[in-house]
């Protein structure tokens, strides 16, 4: 069935940076859109008040239509699902949904980390599940504004099959239509961009939470900004293994990258400092279980993702 931009009904699950500026846009380009997000007070707060993006991004827009529970969504017959939570969440998430699952609606996962898809995928066939790499970040100001830190175009999505290409368009239409320029890409050269932003995030995140400090901090000082490049070139060696297409001068731009980084905590720091469980496992540790898959050795993936889940341990018990 032919449908226009503007008749999408879509889901957001998730009322952190990504889901709420990704919302935000959708909402200005005319879809009707739902935010579910499981804090009540967040939720209250956006109904009343809109959605705020500020910095890079400015826009105020009001929602109409929120919820607190994955069940609400399906009393709104929606067309699209669109995933931003943390992947700590994305099994359970992916439970719930099959618990509304209308037998047409299309699930798109929009998180950082590798392989996100393929869980979705399982439970609700390739051919209703599209990948999706946003490149724009931000930190939560207060319950319903989004400090934009930065956006480096273009947003990224695909469908794994021929089957969701007409709501990839859609919603590529809709969000170039404000201004928040997206590409679509097939299913194989969505892999190579999920794994640049992994290794991306991979290199410095950890390093950050288990030192808790700054991106800057973390990259003036000679022997961390050495570890951080020694992440990136065994990450590296593992992808082109996993025949991942790095493009050329992808490792001299991640270190000029992530030079420029300001006093920035990423968000594995603020979880470690929340007590909360974070994404490693779909970071340093999907880039170990590839290196083991090709029997590549990841001495320094490896052992951040022991720290890591060393901390997890210690602050949750």
């Amino acid at each position: 069935m032919k449908i226009s931009d503007a008749q999408l009904r879509i889901g957001i699950i998730g009322g952190g940076p990504a889901g709420l500026t990704l919302a935000a846009h959708l909402i200005e380009a005319g879809a009707m859109v739902v935010v579910c997000d499981l804090i009540t007070e967040k939720i209250d707060v956006i109904k009343k008040s809109g959605i705020k993006l500020t910095k890079t991004i400015n826009k105020h827009v009001s929602i109409n239509h929120v919820c607190c529970t994955i069940s609400e969504l399906g009393d709104y017959d929606l067309d699209v699902i669109v995933i931003s939570v943390k992947t700590t969440a994305l099994n359970a998430v992916v439970e719930q949904l099959t618990r509304i699952d209308s037998g047409k609606m299309f699930v798109v996962c929009a998180q950082n980390g590798i392989d996100n898809e393929l869980i979705a995928a399982e439970a609700f066939g390739k051919d209703r599940t599209l990948r999706m790499v946003i490149n724009y970040a931000g930190e939560m100001k207060n319950l319903n504004t989004v400090k934009v830190t930065f956006f480096h175009p273009p947003n990224h999505i695909a469908a794994l099959t021929a089957n969701g290409k007409e709501i990839s368009e859609a919603i590529r239409n809709l969000l170039n239509s404000v201004k928040l320029k997206t590409v679509i890409s097939g299913p194989d050269k969505i892999r190579n961009h999920v794994w640049e932003k992994s290794i991306l995030n991979a290199s410095l995140s950890c390093l950050c939470a288990i030192s808790h400090c700054t991106m800057k901090e973390v990259m003036s000082f000679p022997e961390t900004k050495d570890l951080v490049a020694g992440i990136i070139d065994e990450s590296i060696m593992v992808a082109k293994k996993e025949n991942i297409e790095i493009r050329n001068g992808f490792r001299r731009d991640c270190i000029l990258y992530l030079e420029k980084a300001g006093h920035h905590k990423p968000s594995m720091l603020i979880d470690i400092e929340n007590g909360a469980m974070t994404e490693i496992d779909r970071l340093n540790g999907k880039i170990r279980e590839y290196g083991l898959k090709h029997g590549i050795d990841t001495p320094l993936n490896r052992a951040v993702t022991a720290l890591i889940h060393l901390q997890e341990k210690k602050e949750n018990g």
